[in-house]
């Protein structure tokens, strides 16, 4: 075999090699950037959830009683657009009677048939860009549930007489994202700074938790 020839099959050889590992490359940046997009969305999702808790705890805070608060819903309009088939950024339809349900029934296998077992009921619900007036794309969508505490013995579900409520909130984002988290919050009053006698209303968080 000539020089040439030789020459030849060892560029091929070079050329086959760099080409091999230009595309190596280019898939490991690629899933990388995937992993990355991910985990953003997954994140901002997380904290469109959390968001959610903190809007209803903001209403929750105006209130001089929590007796009927366990079957309320939000008066507000930026946290109840009022739909009933919502749609999550990435093009899902969400139902919310259905998420309602599905709710419910988890919440009944972690408590026994009783008078004061939680009783889910929808508190809010609209866009991250209706809760907060931003015109980001594609904001994840939230909804807000709420009940009483499982272990208020009034045999009433639907009334809280411990000043302790449940708050439940999920949210949809892109690439199919979806987390919930969940705070039980307790309301206390205490007596206002400078001004004797007058009480203030604070809510206190008891515990709270991401649901996997």
């Amino acid at each position: 075999m000539s020089e040439r020839g030789s020459a030849l099959i060892a560029t091929l050889m070079v050329v086959v090699l760099l080409a091999t590992l230009a595309a190596a490359l280019a898939l490991v940046i690629s899933t990388e950037s995937v992993t990355a997009a991910n985990y953003v969305a997954a994140q901002q999702t997380l904290y469109a959830a959390d968001a959610g808790i903190e809007r209803a705890i903001a209403e929750f805070r105006l209130l001089t009683s929590w007796q009927s608060a366990p079957a309320s819903a939000s008066s507000s309009s930026d946290l109840n657009d009022g739909l009933s088939l919502a749609r999550a950024p990435d093009g899902r339809t969400l139902d919310l009677v259905q998420l309602t349900a599905r709710r419910q029934s988890e919440s009944d296998m972690l408590y026994p048939n009783t008078p004061n077992r939680p009783v889910w009921r929808l508190f809010g619900h609209a866009s991250m860009n209706q809760m907060t007036g931003d015109t980001a794309n594609a904001p994840p969508y939230v909804a807000v549930w709420v009940a009483d505490d499982p272990d208020d013995s009034d045999g009433d579900p639907a009334t809280d007489t411990n000043d302790v409520i449940v708050v439940h909130a999920a949210a949809f984002g892109i690439r199919g994202g979806h987390r919930e988290v969940e705070a039980t919050i307790r309301r206390e009053e205490a007596m206002a700074a400078g001004l004797p006698g007058a009480m203030t209303i604070d809510v206190r968080l008891i515990a709270w938790r991401e649901l996997r």
